[in-house]
């Protein structure tokens, strides 16, 4: 699914080929514990030093982007997926390297923003390590 465009209900709208699944999994069950839950040790670097002091970011956490109009979101958002990557340890620099990737959707957005994230991803090599959901303003929910 990376380097993959997928609209709001999963469905690969880049003239793919479909995705086909290997294994369907129900996806009801109990909430998840989160005093049981792993402690997360490895911290994604934003690039972005506002964010990565004031509001660390630790690897599998959502980053919702709230914003009002005329402000840069969009510009900060392809920023993050641009400049983000796992934080180096020193005691783990002699583990193998990890893969990283990135989800990123972007709900309820026009066609231009829409065009901007996926060119923006294409050209700076980021899309390889990206799956992008891209819900049109004009898409049925």
């Amino acid at each position: 699914m990376l380097g993959r465009i997928f609209n709001g209900s999963g469905k690969p709208i880049d003239k793919g080929p479909p995705v086909l699944a290997e294994d369907y999994l129900d996806i009801t069950g109990q909430p998840i514990n989160p005093w049981s839950r792993i402690y997360p040790e490895e911290m994604i670097q934003t690039g972005i030093s506002a964010i990565d002091v004031m509001n660390s970011i630790a690897r599998g956490q959502k980053i919702p982007i709230f914003s009002a109009a005329g402000l840069p979101h969009n510009e900060i958002a392809a920023q993050i997926v641009r400049q983000g990557g796992l934080v180096k340890l020193p005691e783990r620099e002699h583990h193998e390297e990890t893969n990283f990737a990135i989800v990123f959707a972007a709900m309820g957005v026009n066609m231009e923003t829409a065009r901007f994230f996926k060119q923006d991803f294409e050209e700076n090599g980021s899309m390889e390590n990206v799956c992008l959901f891209l819900n049109l303003a004009n898409d049925p929910t």
